[in-house]
């Protein structure tokens, strides 16, 4: 691998067993990012030390997706890959690269650990302009999003702050799920995403899926399935392009 921040990425979107749930290498992920943000909640997020944990596990789950072909061809994936949308550039929070095509798959990351109701659809704004920005550039690309929030808010003094997550899980629900011959002409909707909602009083935390599959039944939101996701969306459109397991 030529760069540390270099990965690749895979995707697709078949709704998968609903007994799947997240590995160990990803609780151990959800552990490390509640102790940095209870340790120091503003470096947390400022630093982006908290959120780039969950960078790291979607690139090495990505790479660990790619062909031999893929390596071969230079497909990688890059953490902040700086892209061209429609209006501006945009840091793409991890992205597959093709050295001669561009951006296969890229995929938003967010946290939303506080201030959640104050907030939530200012972001929400932010992350359909981002989608459809990057889908008017690059119409054939996967694009995912992959936002997390606190079960309950855990920042010294926010502790009472009601989180609305069936709210939440369907207006995320909304704009998931790019489908159809004709995916190319939509804009503002993922093809691809993940609402965590995590308990981080648990020891280890426990990702509530429960709560989100409750809210929107005919949509599967879990991370645990989103990397597959992810690759079987590229599957789908690119039968041309083998980079993927």
């Amino acid at each position: 691998m030529d760069h540390p921040s270099d990965i690749i990425l895979d995707n697709e979107s078949t709704i998968l067993d609903n007994e799947s749930t997240p590995d160990a290498v990803f609780i151990e992920t959800l552990t490390k990012m509640g102790h940095l943000y209870r340790t120091d909640p503003v470096k947390a997020v400022r630093g982006q030390g908290f959120i780039k944990c969950l960078h790291d596990y979607l690139i090495i789950e990505l790479d660990s997706r790619l062909t031999p072909f893929a390596k071969r061809r230079g497909i990688h994936v890059k953490a902040e890959a700086t892209i061209l949308g429609s209006h501006k550039p945009k840091d793409v929070d991890v992205c597959i690269i093709d050295p001669d095509n561009g951006p296969l798959a890229m995929i938003g990351v967010r946290s939303q650990m506080s201030s959640v109701g104050k907030n939530v659809l200012t972001y929400y704004e932010g992350i359909v302009g981002e989608c459809i920005s990057l889908q008017d550039r690059f119409p054939m690309s996967t694009i995912g999003y992959v936002y997390l929030m606190p079960l309950r808010a855990i920042k010294t003094g926010r502790e009472t702050e009601l989180i609305d997550h069936a709210r939440y899980a369907k207006l995320y629900r909304s704009i998931s799920g790019r489908s159809g011959q004709d995916y190319k002409n939509v804009r503002g909707v993922y093809d691809q995403f993940a609402y965590l909602v995590v308990d981080f009083d648990q020891v280890p935390p426990v990702v509530r899926d429960d709560i989100v599959s409750d809210a929107t039944p005919d949509c599967d939101l879990r991370i645990s399935t989103f990397v597959d996701r992810i690759v079987a969306t590229f599957k789908s459109r690119m039968l041309f392009l083998d980079i993927f397991h």
